[in-house]
């Protein structure tokens, strides 16, 4: 493979992303099938090895990354930032599930709410009603979301993924949520900064809030 022939080695955490050090500089080119984008402390070094990728692999160089993957990259010089949107994307899953028009919620999920197995369908004609949702698909696009630019809705989209082979009517109510929360805050950026801050967590500590099936 040409990239890692030019001495870069894959990084443990992700297999399409790949670290060199030359001197005091590092490069990281990201790849994804036939996308590539590349960052680094050197714009030289950077030009650089995109020229000596070009003698390998026709490339088509798109200046500063502004779209990756359906993903809206802003890059704000004044506050020394890096924004990311997927407002398009949100929109569009909102509206194959004929969500368009839903009303925003403030949150991802029902305050104390919890879903359980004892939700599923009590009889074989309710589980056959349910298995013409299209719950795993609705499940499939928040999660794309989720691992880019959504991590506020990680916690119910994990919850809710434990029924997808037996969903209830109160598992889809639930999903829909997760659209009109996301109708609200489609516009809101993910927002990378070179400014460490204090980074606050939370946990349910008695670890018994959410059932499982």
């Amino acid at each position: 493979m040409a990239i890692t022939d030019l001495g870069f080695w894959v990084a443990g955490a992700d297999p399409g992303v790949f670290i060199v050090h030359i001197k005091r500089h590092m490069l990281v080119p990201v790849v994804h099938v036939n996308d590539c984008t590349m960052t680094g402390s050197s714009p030289k070094l950077i030009a650089a090895y995109k020229g000596k990728l070009h003698k390998w692999y026709a490339l088509m160089d798109l200046r500063p990354v502004s779209w990756l993957l359906g993903i809206q990259v802003t890059h704000d010089h004044k506050m020394q930032a890096i924004l990311l949107s997927q407002e398009a994307y949100i929109k569009t899953i909102i509206t194959r599930f004929t969500l368009a028009d839903a009303k925003p919620y403030s949150t991802p999920m029902v305050p104390s709410a919890s879903y359980s197995k004892d939700d599923s369908p009590a009889s074989a004609n309710d589980a056959a009603q349910m298995r013409k949702v299209l719950y795993c698909k609705a499940i499939g696009s928040l999660m794309y979301a989720l691992v880019t630019t959504q991590p506020d809705i990680m916690f119910t989209v994990s919850a809710l993924l434990q029924f997808l082979e037996n969903l209830g009517e109160a598992h889809w109510q639930a999903v829909k949520r997760v659209f009109h929360y996301l109708a609200g805050m489609h516009n809101v950026m993910l927002t990378y900064r070179g400014e460490q801050e204090d980074l606050h967590r939370y946990t349910d500590t008695d670890g018994a809030f959410q059932d499982h099936c």
